[in-house]
């Protein structure tokens, strides 16, 4: 009876330190955007510093790491861009333990909002940035 119940222990806190967590699955999303601007619009919401911390951005491969500012056990995330046909698909690697992925939902709605400020300049042809101001000319 004593080893049924040792087993039965040995099961109960072994089993769920082996199980892996949804979260940890990359997520993906399609974009109908072009890489080019949905990629300005990861590096505009990766550059929030109050956010994230960047670990590494590399603009050739669309490939980005960077850890979220106050979560109290840090993982490196990833986020790569991978062109498709009619937009742009983002492969998001967030790991955080548990069954609410709450990370990404973050990071999605903050990309969401970005990519919309970004697409507003673009149409109105202002520019990207509130700090950048034109060179005064010539007589001016």
């Amino acid at each position: 009876m004593k080893t049924w119940f040792a087993g039965l222990l040995l099961l109960v806190f072994c089993v769920p330190t082996y199980a892996k967590s949804k979260s940890l699955d990359p997520v993906k999303g399609v974009y109908p955007v072009s890489c080019d601007d949905l990629w300005a619009a990861v590096k505009d919401t990766l550059g929030n510093k109050s956010n994230y911390a960047l670990s590494s951005v590399n603009d050739l491969e669309l490939h980005a790491s960077f850890i979220v500012v106050g979560d109290l056990i840090l993982y490196t995330d990833r986020v790569t861009l991978f062109p498709k046909e009619g937009g742009c698909t983002i492969k998001a690697e967030i790991g955080e333990v548990g069954a609410e992925n709450t990370n990404w939902r973050e990071f999605h709605k903050r990309l969401g909002k970005s990519l919309a400020r970004l697409q507003a300049a673009k149409a109105t042809g202002a520019p990207k940035s509130p700090n950048v101001s034109k060179a005064p000319g010539p007589g001016e």
